[in-house]
């Protein structure tokens, strides 16, 4: 194993110890840094070596900075009378409030299929790489944020501070003043270990332990030894208030997702149960249930409780459901109320702590082969001869019956804009006219964003996008032309090209259209759950590209994927409008007769 810097000794009694150059002596007050060894594995030992060498960079380039101001005695302000104990109790509280605050934000568990999810992690990351580069003394700067937390508690007055922090006392009459610098350092740590703390909750969709070994008495709740009043004990219903007040805001599909694990442990335990009786085994009984529950059981099971509406799916299908995906998203959900209880001072321990679901290993090749799939060209054939493209009665329950009609609305040009352009659904659906665009050259292109462009009064949906790399440009293969769309869109009386395909208060139009593509591609005979469905059209769009051997950058940015060369993406503006055309309109779908859509552009 390679030396560790700044390690010295003979194992088991061993410690690390740093030199500080001689001109430095009359600031620091010492001639070296010594930090017993804490670990006892090489890793540990490594990792705390690494502390070390940041925290004593960080330390010497402050007695740099007060050498250069002309300090070399410990200077101590009028008013500011700090101990090295204070600092510490005072970066402990600060620590544990910002916890508090992470918590009751929701800040440290996300779903991993929500859409902002990516978007949650990047900030976690990049806030992490900020905490880290103030921990390492990249900025040698006395914090101001220290100020503010001395004044808070009480130690520092108002006057005292806004004098000290004046042109005149700032930063030199603080800069050798020990116990603040120490309080500066350790706010850094907090706020390093706090920023690593959230990325690392969200990669594992539980929150991560503690770190650093200085805050892990954040998380020691004392035993109470005081028996809580029956009538003062919360209950399930108020941690099901509290924890769906932190989730004000989202949509009413990712809300009703957050409800299923409460619903069941209402229905498991009681609505008036109280938190504090709640046992792990208990919290393990319901986590082997959770597999069970059927996808979408409250609303094909509207009536049941879900264990009943589990037993209803083995008796349709001969077998439990069995979700254990699901299951580990239902118990990261409880985990996350649970530590709100438990910041709350409503119970001492989360009993979920540490529970995890068991998720079988699959093989790649074989887990690939479990995903969606691309529609064949006889799928396409036969989804695209269906009478809602050939002549129906009407695109609602007459959509499948042969007739005069042929309604282009969302029914009609969904599933060809798809195939197409590869556009996700809801992509699709919340198009408005003004995102049809032309280039300066008069290519046609489809602009997917998250911007409005009109006013919708009363409306009941916003625009968004999956991820922030969903936000591009598509241009329009000549084939859609061919069929009519553009003077389609052209002649539009609405703002919003498919205006009847919005739901309810709170829904997305993809909630609506699903069902309605389902029961279209069902009708047809293409429909298969979770391999042939409306995203599969992506899969089409893809294969195509790469069949037309077009390179895996253009592929990204015309599917809205989070680009390989994640850095080199920050930088220039990206592709141009004219290679993208060129990459689309090499886009061939061989044996798909197109004939019928292109002559149903002389019926617009």
């Amino acid at each position: 194993m390679a030396k560790i810097r700044y390690l010295v000794g003979k194992p088991g009694d061993q410690k690390f110890k740093r030199n500080i150059p001689l001109l430095l002596h009359p600031v620091a007050g010492k001639t070296a840094f010594v930090e017993r060894v804490r670990g006892r594995t090489a890793a540990e030992i490594k990792e705390q070596g690494n502390v070390f060498a940041v925290t004593t960079d960080a330390k010497l380039n402050a007695f740099k900075g007060a050498l250069a101001s002309g300090v070399s005695e410990p200077y101590e302000p009028d008013g500011l009378s700090l101990t090295p104990t204070q600092a510490q109790q005072i970066a402990i509280a600060y620590y544990a409030d910002r916890h508090r605050r992470n918590l009751l934000r929701g800040d440290y568990v996300a779903l991993k299929d929500e859409p902002s999810f990516p978007d949650l992690l990047s900030d976690a990351g990049e806030a992490f790489l900020v905490a880290r580069r103030a921990f390492s003394g990249d900025e040698v700067r006395t914090d101001p944020k220290a100020l503010e937390l001395l004044v808070s508690q009480g130690i520092l007055s108002r006057e005292d501070a806004d004098r000290i922090s004046s042109p005149k006392g700032w930063p030199s009459a603080l800069i050798g003043h020990k116990p603040f610098q120490l309080l500066c350092r350790l706010i850094e740590r907090a706020d390093l270990d706090l920023a690593d703390r959230r990325y690392r909750s969200l990669n594992l969709g539980t929150l991560a332990p503690v770190r650093d070994h200085l805050f892990s008495e954040v998380q020691i709740h004392p035993i109470q030894t005081q028996v809580r009043s029956q009538a003062n004990a919360k209950t399930i219903t108020d941690l099901k208030t509290l924890f769906l007040s932190t989730k004000t805001g989202v949509t009413r599909s990712r809300l009703s997702q957050y409800r299923i694990p409460l619903r069941a442990l209402e229905e498991f335990l009681g609505e008036t149960h109280a938190l504090s009786d709640i046992s792990r085994d208990k919290c393990r009984e319901l986590m082997n249930f959770f597999p069970k529950v059927p996808a979408h059981a409250a609303q094909h099971y509207p009536k049941a409780t879900l264990e009943h509406a589990a037993e209803m799916f083995r008796d349709k299908t001969g077998a439990y459901a069995n979700r254990p995906v699901e299951a580990q998203k239902h118990v990261a959900i409880l985990k996350s109320a649970f530590d709100l209880a438990v910041q709350e001072d409503w119970i001492s321990t989360n009993p979920w702590d540490g529970l995890k679901v068991t998720i079988p290993r699959t093989k790649k090749f074989i887990a690939k082969g479990n995903t969606y799939q691309p529609f064949s060209v006889s799928d396409l054939n036969k989804l695209f001869q269906l009478p809602l493209f050939t002549g129906c009665v009407d695109d609602g329950h007459g959509c499948h019956t042969p007739g005069p009609n042929l309604p282009m609305r969302h029914r009609y040009w969904a599933p060809i804009l798809a195939l197409w352009t590869g556009m996700r659904m809801n992509e699709i659906l919340q198009l408005e006219k003004a995102d049809i665009c032309r280039s300066s050259d008069g290519i046609a292109y489809i602009r997917v964003t998250d911007q409005e462009h009109g006013f919708y009064e009363g409306k009941v949906f916003a625009k968004r996008v999956k991820t922030t790399n969903a936000i591009r440009n598509i241009p329009i293969h000549s084939l859609l032309i061919q069929a009519g769309f553009l003077a389609w869109a052209d002649a539009s009386k609405d703002q919003r090209l498919f205006p009847e395909a919005l739901g309810k208060k709170g829904e997305k139009p993809s909630d609506v259209y699903s069902k309605r593509f389902r029961y279209d591609a069902e009708f047809a005979g293409v429909w298969q759950a979770r391999r042939l469905v409306f995203h599969s059209f992506r899969n089409n769009f893809n294969d195509a590209l790469r069949n037309a051997s077009v390179e895996l950058e253009i592929r990204e940015a015309l599917n809205g994927w989070r680009a390989q060369g994640a850095m080199d993406s920050r930088y220039g503006q990206g592709q141009t409008i004219e290679r993208l055309h060129q990459a689309v309109e090499l886009v061939r779908y061989e044996g798909i007769d197109t004939r019928h859509l292109i002559a149903n552009a002389s019926r617009i």
